[in-house]
């Protein structure tokens, strides 16, 4: 496989799941995919038994300070998400669900799981384990790589690395 070759099918995958739609989850569900994932990390965070933080979500997501402030006000308008001071410290921003963001997040993870259990029915069961061997390697390799890639602010164009 060549370099254009796993650029190509990431590229398909990317807009063949629905990624790039900013307005509902690959799943349907009418909820900014970002938004999707903050609520799911903190739905996760909940059942673990802890709270995270405003920088523990910066994070998870893997976006920066001021695009997570603007996650964060978006969520707690739409009455999904409160946010308190730490009493230890008060520069940490506590997060938590609110009654409706934990109905939303459960939404979500059932539509998510529907989603992709429609996915893996459409594959054939003896290529199962290869997809997700596959998916496994291409993550670990991201994972590898990701602090060699240029801020948006070291290039010219970023838009051309997608």
């Amino acid at each position: 496989m060549t370099t254009r070759e796993l650029r190509s099918e990431v590229r398909a995958f990317v807009r063949g799941f629905g990624l790039l739609d900013e307005e509902r989850t690959p799943c349907g569900v009418r909820v900014a995919p970002r938004e999707a994932h903050a609520l799911t990390i903190l739905a996760d965070a909940e059942r673990a038994g802890e709270q995270l933080s405003q920088s523990d979500l910066r994070r998870a997501l893997g976006i920066d300070k001021s695009n997570v402030t603007r996650l964060i006000q978006r969520l707690r308008e739409d009455g999904r998400v409160e946010q308190d001071v730490s009493e230890e410290d008060g520069r940490v921003r506590r997060l938590r669900l609110t009654s409706a963001g934990r109905r939303m997040a459960g939404r979500l993870e059932e539509q998510s799981l529907r989603r992709f259990q429609s996915i893996l029915d459409a594959i054939p069961c003896e290529e199962r384990a290869a997809v997700v061997s596959a998916l496994h390697a291409l993550n670990s390799a991201l994972s590898r790589v990701t602090e060699e890639l240029p801020h948006a602010s070291d290039t010219s164009d970023a838009s051309e690395s997608v």
